[in-house]
């Protein structure tokens, strides 16, 4: 295995071993038809938590092998660890800009949005959902008296036969 890993090269052998297209592919990630197409040409790369939500999807195998390794790179893209245990050096990666004081807010500050919009959506999901469960208990409660009622207008109408029945005999 290489020291770098392709990351469009290994995304795209896991979504064709998946025998996925692209658009269901980012369906199945809750990603963009096009973030799809930019993965694989090279143009941007996933963040961790689609690269982990995709090796959920993939089976065991050689791609799931380059799959593990590209999320292992990401990570320490990401959060590198330092070279030598001793000096205590940080290795330079693409992402060496972003551990400024500015940068490191600035990303800070997009994630926290990026977290609270997706918040936003989940409670507003919720909400809906509380809703229709309250107007399903409200549509059985309606059917359950209306059943009520008319399982007790036929015991009437069944109590008041059984009694014409024995009157005339």
């Amino acid at each position: 295995m290489a020291t770098t890993l392709s990351a469009p090269k290994v995304i795209r052998r896991v979504r064709q071993r998946l025998q996925l297209s692209q658009e269901a592919l980012s369906r199945a990630l809750n990603a963009t038809k096009g973030a799809i197409q930019h993965w694989e040409r090279g143009r941007n790369n996933p963040d961790l938590a689609r690269l982990l939500a995709l090796r959920q999807l993939c089976p065991t195998g050689p791609e799931r092998k380059e799959l593990d390794g590209l999320i292992k790179q990401t990570q320490t893209d990401v959060a590198p660890l330092p070279n030598d245990a001793g000096k205590g050096e940080q290795k330079a990666t693409r992402y060496t800009h972003l551990y400024t004081d500015q940068g490191t807010i600035r990303l800070l500050r997009k994630e926290n949005d990026r977290l609270h919009n997706q918040v936003t959506r989940l409670e507003t999901a919720l909400k809906k959902r509380e809703e229709e469960a309250e107007r399903l208990r409200v549509l059985e409660s309606i059917v359950k008296g209306v059943l009520e009622g008319s399982k007790s207008d036929l015991r009437a109408k069944v109590g008041e036969s059984g009694a014409a029945s024995s009157d005339n005999a």
